[in-house]
C-alpha cells in the first residue's frame, strides 16, 4: 500500500487498470450470457443429480469459443452456492487430448475420487472391476449410497478414436442406464458427427440427449458486431456501485416510505477473484467513471464497429476476441491511458488478416525463398501446371549460373530445402487424376521424390509482400523475382 502511496497517481491509476481488466477478461470463467434454455437445461441435469440423485448423460456440441466452458463453470458456482458441492458430489474433468488412454483416464479419475490409497496395488482384470471397486469405495451410510458424481468429458470426440477409449464411454454410460451410482455425464465437443464415431454398445447406452451451443443464436436479430461490441463494453468497462430505490409496502398495499439501498457492483469482477486482490480498493471513483465514458464513448464511434464487423467477417471465437482485448489493454501506459480505436483496428488486422502466411515465407532461408520464387516463374510459363523438383532446380540454377555473386548450393542441400518446403505446405503434391486406385491417392505415392508434382500453395500476392518486406534479401533475387517471365 506504501508502495502505491509513492508512485505517481496515474501510473497507480493505470497499474490497478490494467491488473483488474485483465484478469476480467482471462480469470473470469463464470459470467455466461445467452443461451439460457440451454444454461437452464445443464443447471437442472446437476441439480437433480446432485440434489436427488438421479442418473443423466447429454452432449453439447458448438463450435470452439463459443462458451461450452463457460457455461458448465457457470453452472456449477451457481449450484456451489445452493448446496454443499464439495461433500454431496465428485467433479471428475477429463480431457480426450490428455486422458487419451483408458489406463490414464483411471488414473486421473481415481487422483480426482482421491481414493490413490484405497487402489494402492491392486491389479484388476478390466476397467469395468477397477471402476466398480472406485464406486464401492465411496459408498457409506447404512445403505451404502454413492455420492453423486459429475462426469465432464472435454474434447468429447478424441475419446471415439478407439475401441479402449470407448470403454471408458460405455462403462460410464452404463452406470449411468443401470442407476449403479448416481452419475451425470457430459460430453463437451465441436464435432457435430460425434454420434457416428460411437460404437453401437456405447450408443446403447446413452441417453441421446444434446444441447446445441451455437455463437449468436440468442441474438439473431442484430448483426454480430454489435454482439462483440456489447462484449467489449462489458469486458472494458470498471466496476461502478449504484443505488436503487426499494419501495416498502404497508399491509394495506399502500406505499408508506422509500429507502435507498446499495445494489451490487455493475462490471465487477466475481467476489471470488475479487477478493484475493485487496488493492482494487485504490481505484479512484473519478477516473473510473472517466474511464468507463470513454468506453462507451468508443464503442459508438463508426471506425470501431466496421473493425468489430471485419473481424466478424473471419471468426465469431469469443476468445480470438478476448485475446485482442487483453493485447489491447496491456498497451496501456502513462503515455497512452485511453484505448484507441485505431490499436483495436491494428491488432484485429493483425489477427485476422492472412499476414501470417506472409511471416512464414519471410522465415525461409534464401534458397528456400529462391526455391519459391522458381517454381512461382515456372508455373507461370506453364500456365499454373504443376512442376517437380528437377524443374525447379532447373531454373533455380539457371538462375545462379546467371548471377557471380549467388553461392553454389549443392544437389542434396537444394533438395532437402524443397522437402523443407513440402512440411510447411508452402507447396502441396497434386492428385493424380487417372489413378487406377484410390481416388485419394496422390502421384507422391507412387513417382520418385523428384519427379512428383507439386503445386504452391500459396497465392503470388503473399509471395510479392514477403519479398517486397524481407530484410536481407539480396537485390539479384529481388530483381528477379520483378522481372518478367521470359
Amino acid at each position: 500500500m506504501c508502495g502505491l502511496a509513492s508512485e505517481n497517481p496515474l501510473k497507480v491509476q493505470i497499474k490497478l487498470i490494467r491488473k483488474y481488466l485483465k484478469l476480467k477478461i482471462m480469470a473470469d470463467n463464470v459470467s455466461f450470457r445467452g443461451h439460457s434454455q440451454e444454461r437452464n437445461h445443464i443447471y437442472d441435469l446437476f441439480k437433480r443429480t446432485v440434489s436427488h440423485g438421479e442418473s443423466h448423460s447429454a452432449l453439447m456440441l458448438g463450435p470452439r469459443g463459443c462458451g461450452k466452458t463457460t457455461l458448465i463453470n457457470s453452472v456449477l458456482h451457481q449450484i456451489s452456492k445452493e448446496v454443499d458441492l464439495s461433500n454431496d458430489a465428485i467433479i471428475v474433468k477429463l480431457n480426450g487430448l490428455i486422458h487419451h488412454d483408458e489406463k490414464i483416464a483411471l488414473k486421473s479419475i481415481t487422483a480426482q475420487m482421491q481414493l490413490e490409497n484405497a487402489v494402492g496395488d491392486r491389479v484388476f482384470g478390466t476397467f469395468a472391476e477397477n471402476l466398480a471397486f472406485l464406486l464401492s469405495c465411496l459408498q457409506s451410510g447404512a445403505d451404502r449410497r454413492c455420492k453423486s458424481m459429475l462426469f465432464i468429458l472435454e474434447e468429447f470426440d478424441m475419446f471415439c478414436h478407439s475401441g479402449r477409449t470407448q470403454t471408458l464411454l460405455y462403462n460410464l454410460f452404463d452406470i449411468t442406464h443401470s442407476e449403479q451410482a448416481p452419475m451425470c455425464v457430459l460430453g463437451v465437443t465441436n464435432r457435430l458427427d460425434v454420434m457416428e464415431l460411437l460404437e453401437k454398445r456405447v450408443k446403447s447406452r446413452f441417453s441421446h440427449r444434446h444441447l446445441f451451443i451455437f455463437p449468436n443464436e440468442h441474438d439473431s436479430q442484430r448483426a454480430p458486431q454489435y454482439k462483440y461490441r456489447d462484449v467489449l463494453v462489458q469486458l472494458l468497462s470498471l466496476p461502478v456501485q449504484k443505488t436503487v430505490k426499494k419501495k416498502v409496502r404497508s399491509r394495506r398495499n399502500t406505499v408508506s416510505e422509500e429507502s435507498e439501498t446499495d445494489a451490487v457492483l455493475e462490471n465487477s469482477l466475481p467476489p471470488h477473484i475479487l477478493a484475493r486482490y485487496p488493492d482494487f480498493e485504490h481505484l479512484n471513483p473519478d477516473f473510473i467513471l472517466d474511464w468507463n465514458q470513454h468506453i462507451e464513448g468508443m464503442a459508438e464511434d463508426y471506425k470501431v464497429i466496421d473493425t468489430l464487423e471485419k473481424l466478424c467477417y473471419y471468426s465469431v471465437n469469443e476468445q480470438i476476441f478476448r485475446n485482442i482485448l487483453f493485447e489491447l489493454v496491456s498497451k496501456l501506459s502513462c503515455d497512452s491511458p485511453y484505448i484507441d480505436a485505431t490499436d483495436l483496428s491494428t491488432i484485429i488486422d493483425k489477427t485476422v488478416a492472412p499476414e501470417h502466411r506472409v511471416k512464414l515465407l519471410q522465415s525461409l532461408s534464401i534458397l528456400e525463398l529462391s526455391l519459391v520464387i522458381a517454381m512461382k516463374h515456372g508455373m507461370e510459363i506453364f500456365d499454373g501446371q504443376p512442376m517437380n523438383f528437377e524443374m525447379v532446380l532447373h531454373r533455380y540454377t539457371k538462375f545462379a549460373n546467371s548471377n557471380s555473386s549467388t553461392q553454389t548450393v549443392p544437389r542434396p542441400v537444394i533438395l532437402k530445402a524443397f522437402e523443407h518446403l513440402q512440411e510447411l505446405e508452402i507447396i502441396m503434391p497434386v492428385k493424380s487424376t487417372d489413378s487406377i486406385y484410390n481416388g485419394s491417392e496422390t502421384t507422391a505415392n507412387r513417382v520418385q521424390k523428384e519427379y512428383k508434382l507439386y503445386t504452391l500453395a500459396v497465392p503470388n500476392e503473399d509471395i510479392s509482400d514477403a519479398v517486397k518486406n524481407f530484410k536481407a534479401l539480396p537485390t539479384e533475387i529481388n530483381h528477379w523475382f520483378n522481372n518478367s517471365v521470359v
